[in-house]
């Protein structure tokens, strides 16, 4: 199985990075950690892309389906008609391919912290440990789609004959932004913290707007990515042979790494670093001081009738946040 270094050596850890060293540009961090991991990233996407083709495969039988539901929309000039299936029922396979996110996204995460993967055992034991997060997810993405998507075209429709529906239109088309923006910290935040999950997504919408500038830039790198492959590549009459090659062997791997290596900083500076430090300062038994948390509540209980016991602390184990009172659980 070490054809090629492709599916080999997951157990021979890297020489890893001397902590005392200055920390370089974002940029070349990111193209340093990128060319030093590209072959654990192609082995990454090579496993990514089992489940991403069976999902594949289904929405194109779900497309082939011989009877397609037309959706009509009236409009000041005319009607606007829609294919309701292939907008609505192709997609729902990507539904059941949200749980491997959680591998791509632990190993990925790892790589953009500058840490050690196992990617085959790492890949498979994330998913089976947080498959349910990321499944719920992806349902909740799917129905935000269905009813974002038929709102804005409702409300388009509208507005060219009432102004009034700009107004919704316009409130459609932000929550859809920043639901967008979330999706980049949602994964990460699932695969690192010991989160509900109705706080991780409160959080998420916390960074959509706190991290606004990083979000913006992975939008349009993503977007002008999308822009040069729609419109050069098929000039190039290599179309099916490059979205082959960048399906098979980088594109899954890349797109999560560059999410990861951009989102991740924050996600440490305002929940990690300042929950740390807490720890260090209770554990030394001095006073605690003043932290200065611009998210306030990030980690705070729902509910200030919830004891702040020691047991119900959080602790760092394993690349995630978990409850101590857990860790009990497990050692019985």
């Amino acid at each position: 199985m070490a054809f090629l270094g492709i599916f080999g050596n997951y157990d021979k850890p890297g020489p890893g990075v001397n902590k005392d060293e200055p920390q370089k540009a974002a940029p070349v961090r990111f193209f340093e950690i990128f060319l030093r991991k590209f072959t654990k990233l192609v082995q990454l996407n090579l496993i990514f892309a089992i489940p991403a083709t069976v999902a594949v495969a289904l929405m194109v039988l779900i497309y082939l389906f011989p009877t397609h539901f037309m959706l009509q929309l009236p409009m000041a000039d005319g009607v606007l008609q829609l294919d309701a299936w292939a907008m609505y029922a192709v997609p729902f396979p990507l539904v059941l391919l949200s749980p491997f996110l959680a591998g791509l996204t632990f190993v990925t995460r790892n790589f953009a912290r500058e840490e050690h993967a196992f990617v085959w055992s790492d890949f498979w034991a994330s998913v089976k440990n947080n498959w349910k997060l990321f499944l719920l997810n992806g349902i909740v993405c799917y129905l935000a789609y269905v009813i974002l998507s038929f709102s804005i075209l409702y409300y388009y429709t509208r507005s060219a004959s009432e102004g009034i529906f700009y107004i919704p239109l316009g409130l459609c088309l932000v929550l859809s932004v920043l639901f967008v923006f979330a999706q980049y910290y949602l994964p990460v935040m699932f695969v690192t913290f010991d989160l509900k999950f109705r706080q991780a997504y409160k959080n998420a919408f916390i960074f959509s707007l706190a991290g606004l500038f990083r979000n913006l830039l992975l939008t349009v790198l993503f977007g002008g990515l999308l822009f040069v492959i729609i419109m050069y590549v098929p000039i190039m009459g290599l179309t099916l042979l490059i979205a082959l090659f960048l399906y098979l062997f980088l594109v899954f791997a890349l797109i999560s790494f560059l999410i990861n290596f951009t989102v991740y900083p924050l996600i440490d500076r305002f929940l990690i670093q300042p929950y740390q430090k807490k720890l260090e300062e209770e554990k030394s038994g001095g006073e605690k001081p003043e932290v200065k948390e611009e998210f306030s509540g990030l980690f705070a209980p729902d509910s200030i009738e919830e004891e702040e016991e020691d047991e119900d602390k959080f602790v760092y184990v394993n690349g995630k946040l978990v409850h101590k009172s857990e860790l009990k659980e497990d050692d019985k």
